[in-house]
């Protein structure tokens, strides 16, 4: 199966590789001429390409023959306005559902549900507050209005790997806010495993969550995390002692997905 990766970077480029071992054919997009040569080594069939770039060129033609588009483009911190970022979005998904794309897969976040606190489920209603989560919420009805059935939306947790642990920020700092709020974290392994597993089982038409089934305080998880990294301990305001915020509960998508996780509390993420 021909599958189409939009934004290979710390997500995007090892589910690319994962998704080629499995035996698919990969079309990667990146947006530097260094990291577009790193991709082709690996086989891939890769197109620089950048939010906003013209679409009716004819090096774009394999890109929308692909089967499947995963759509995994982070907001991040210097991003247009939400206007612009959700208009480029709409161009591209517009595009994508008038060409061969069948399927799509947005990566959005667990931010479309705002600082509600208790659990939070699939169906939990969103309540967006910070600029990622309003534009993630609105690329997620543009998916839904171009392919409705024909797509999944993924909520993932604070996404965590080898190479990528909140620990590292958060070592040394002093006066952190909000000690008793719940860690909600998922391995980048479990991420990539269900987006195969939603493309391989042609799972479409479904929002689902992915995060770690344990949710310990901030404070008693970043301590104890600092501890086995050798970092200095960051120091948090004195707490009530009482689990607070939201806790992303994805039992019911692990279940659709018939997925074990590999990591499924956020003591198991530490990898020295």
């Amino acid at each position: 199966m021909q599958i189409a990766v939009i934004g290979c970077g710390w997500l995007g480029m090892p589910l690319a590789i994962s998704l080629q071992k499995s035996g698919h054919d990969i079309v990667a997009t990146c947006r530097s001429e260094q990291k577009a040569e790193e991709l082709t080594k690996l086989g891939f069939d890769t197109q620089k390409y950048q939010l906003g770039d013209e679409l009716s060129h004819d090096h774009f033609n394999k890109l929308f023959a692909s089967k499947v588009l995963v759509l995994n483009i982070p907001v991040g911190r210097t991003t247009p306005t939400t206007e612009n970022f959700a208009k480029h979005m709409q161009v591209l998904l517009k595009h994508a559902a008038d060409k061969q794309i069948q399927n799509l897969i947005f990566i959005s976040t667990t931010s479309v549900y705002g600082d509600k606190s208790g659990v939070v489920t699939e169906q939990s209603p969103t309540l967006a507050q910070t600029p990622s989560g309003r534009i993630n919420l609105a690329v997620e009805v543009l998916a839904k209005q171009y392919f409705a059935c024909r797509s999944t939306v993924i909520r993932p947790a604070g996404l965590v790997g080898k190479d990528r642990h909140p620990t590292h920020y958060l070592a040394g700092k002093t006066g952190l806010l909000n000690p008793d709020n719940r860690v909600n974290l998922v391995h980048q392994a479990d991420v990539i495993c269900a987006i195969k597993t939603v493309i391989e089982q042609d799972i479409w038409g479904q929002t689902l969550h992915l995060s770690a089934l344990e949710h310990p305080t901030r404070a008693e998880y970043y301590t104890w995390a600092a501890g086995k990294l050798s970092l200095c301990a960051p120091k948090f305001v004195k707490g009530e002692g009482v689990a607070l915020g939201k806790q992303i509960d994805a039992t019911k998508s692990l279940q659709l997905l018939g997925l074990s996780l590999k990591y499924p509390s956020p003591f198991d993420m530490i990898e020295l």
